[in-house]
């Protein structure tokens, strides 16, 4: 066996490892964001699957290239090679432009099936969309909890008209609940960007922005601003929005109630977009 041959074969027995045992470690890791919700879940599995598909390519790349240093490296002092010598192998150049057309394609026709059709998505374990895997703290499947985001320089408040219109400023959110996001801002545009229920839309002003969850785990969470918004942008953001039990929700309620009780004559009417402070615009 020739050297050459023989480094091929070398670096395609350690190819095989390599994709064996990364895809062993794939299937184990975590990816983010956590299930959270029925979207967070989807956005996991589909980066696990994306990751599965570009592994092996990946390591295939990077072996090659490895290989080619190897076969192709030249003493300092031996002269450079002919010009035809650097024209490269159009076969393999037709291989590779031929395999990766194939995987595109071939992604491409599997995005576009499990994005217009549920179930498929489903079958596949990217759907997410309605399941209640690992959901705790009650069953409430038929409530939908509609929650208001109301961005402003910095901060986010959100406004519960369901339970009366009271504002807070922090979100709480019942679990394994739907909810229901309308998201609009006071100023400039913000971005909602709540990384564990996979939830990220813009908040524009005199704009209704919504945005549908099913909420699924119990937990603290972290929120902030995804647009850059002004100064302290990079300070607008919330480490204590929480998902709690459905009985634990509603004694939150009660206490925001009657906490903002004696300011509600002060707060606008519950509307879905309000008029920006013209402040912001320098007028």
């Amino acid at each position: 066996m020739s050297p050459a041959r023989r480094l091929i074969v070398t670096l395609t027995a350690i190819w095989a490892v390599l994709v064996i045992v990364g895809s062993v470690v794939i299937a184990l890791l975590p990816f983010p964001p956590v299930h959270g919700s029925d979207v967070s879940q989807s956005i996991s599995n589909t980066t696990q699957l994306i990751t599965w598909l570009a592994w092996p390519i990946f390591s295939a790349v990077v072996l090659a290239i490895i290989g080619a240093v190897l076969v192709h490296r030249r003493a300092p002092d031996e002269p450079m090679a002919s010009a035809e010598r650097l024209r490269g192998n159009p076969r393999m150049a037709g291989a590779w432009v031929g395999s990766v057309g194939a995987v595109v394609l071939a992604l491409a026709i599997f995005g576009t099936l499990t994005l217009s059709n549920e179930e498929a998505a489903e079958t596949l374990g990217l759907g997410g969309r309605g399941a209640t895997s690992g959901a705790t703290g009650g069953n409430i499947d038929n409530t939908t909890v509609e929650v208001q985001v109301i961005a402003q320089q910095w901060q986010f408040t959100y406004r519960y008209p369901g339970y009366g219109g009271f504002e807070s400023a922090h979100l709480v959110l019942p679990v394994n609940a739907n909810v229901q996001f309308h998201i609009t801002s006071l100023d400039v545009t913000h971005s909602f960007w709540y990384p564990a229920l996979g939830v990220k839309a813009d908040a524009v002003p005199l704009h209704d922005n919504t945005f549908n969850v099913h909420v699924l785990t119990i937990g603290n969470y972290r929120i902030q601003c995804g647009e850059l918004c002004g100064l302290w942008h990079g300070g607008m953001d919330d480490n204590s929005a929480a998902v709690v039990s459905p009985s634990d929700f509603g004694t939150w309620v009660a206490q925001q109630q009657a906490a903002d009780a004696p300011i509600m004559q002060y707060l606008p009417p519950y509307s879905y977009t309000y008029q920006p402070d013209p402040g912001a615009y320098g007028a």
